[in-house]
């Protein structure tokens, strides 16, 4: 697993409307040539915010990712956002 991967294309995400754009159209075409795993590319593909939580995503730039790209209203996102992060606890920020 590459965290920094990982953090690197959600922040992509979060900064630049046109690749946000092109994820939401095609997640598996976008993420094809992304140096991730299989776990890694399936968990963004289905904006899976637990599993990237756990895997060390950034918490700051996986609420702007999951903002951007959940496509449900804020108050929902932040429930299930909140439910899928609380099991794994506070992360590890080591590098």
């Amino acid at each position: 697993m590459s965290r920094y991967e990982v953090n690197k294309v959600v922040r992509e995400m979060v900064m630049h409307r046109a690749s946000r754009e092109r994820f939401l159209a095609d997640p598996a075409a976008f993420l094809a040539d992304r140096p991730l795993e299989a776990e890694e590319r399936r968990a963004l593909a289905e904006r899976d915010f637990g599993a990237l939580y756990a895997m060390g995503a950034h918490p700051f730039l996986l609420w702007g990712w999951a903002n951007r790209v959940a496509g449900i209203d804020r108050e929902t996102l932040l429930d299930r956002y909140a439910e899928a992060v609380r099991p794994h606890g506070y992360p590890d920020f080591a590098t």
